[in-house]
């Protein structure tokens, strides 16, 4: 199988089973070349399971947890994402430690987002997502967040974290862009996303619901968001003129 064999090509399940294969070992006191040589295997092909280069069996995975004293449900469930690693669609239940929408984030190398009912993750101030009983997610210097208005005057939190929280939309180092409300319907009134481009023209589409993330990664659907996103960037306010918005929101105007 080549390199260019499009089965080794990474997925979301199969990046998220690395980086679980890979916490496994660690908390088993294994070192990547140690339980390389306990399995008869190079270190490369452990460094590209943990990477989550596909390209590895269900039987390579077995191995791999039975050595790292893996077993029953949580031995079955990490198989059976192997298995599942092809597909371009993944619907993860919340429960886990979120660390796969987290790593999906921070590999990529450009990231735009859309939200219309609360200020979205990597944007909130930590009283703001405490308001909200939610994790903090990373932000990224140079992504682009499209903000409907709506969601700057909701008063999450009080009079207090919601001044905070504005103005440090002000100072963050990003692009954000402010949707009117009087832009009416438009392509992005279906939900809130995200859309993650990482090197190698590989893209992921992150959704997030009150009980799953779901990350797309099929052509056609991620072809119709950025379309979205050109229909929203249309209706979106410039820079400056978002900055007034939130400033004058901010009682800075």
């Amino acid at each position: 199988m080549s390199e260019q064999d499009p089965r080794r090509e990474s997925t979301t399940r199969s990046r998220g089973l690395g980086g679980e294969l890979r916490q496994k070992r660690l908390a088993a006191g294994w070192s990547s070349g140690v339980l390389a040589a306990a399995l008869g295997w190079s270190l490369g092909k452990v460094s590209k399971l943990e990477a989550g280069v596909r390209g590895a069996s269900a039987t390579d995975v077995a191995a791999y947890l039975a050595l790292c004293k893996v077993k029953g449900a949580e031995f079955a469930r990490l198989v059976e994402l192997c298995r599942e690693s092809g597909k371009d669609t993944w619907v993860r239940p919340f429960g886990g430690d979120g660390r796969t929408a987290v790593a999906e984030h921070e590999r990529a190398t450009a990231i735009t987002c859309y939200a219309c009912t609360v200020i979205p993750g990597p944007l909130r101030t930590p009283d703001y997502a405490r308001a909200l009983r939610c994790g903090e997610v990373p932000g990224r210097a140079g992504a682009v967040f499209y903000l409907e208005e709506q969601a700057l005057r909701r008063p999450v939190g009080g009079p207090a974290v919601m001044h905070d929280q504005l103005m440090h939309l002000l100072l963050v180092p990003a692009v954000v862009r402010v949707v009117p409300t009087g832009a009416g319907g438009h392509a992005g009134v279906p939900g809130p996303f995200a859309l993650l481009d990482a090197a190698g023209g590989r893209s992921v589409v992150h959704l997030e619901s009150m009980v799953a993330d779901v990350f797309l990664e099929n052509p056609e659907h991620v072809a119709g968001y950025r379309a979205a996103l050109e229909g929203i960037s249309a209706v979106a306010l410039d820079v400056a003129g978002s900055r007034e918005v939130i400033s004058g929101l901010a009682g800075c105007g």
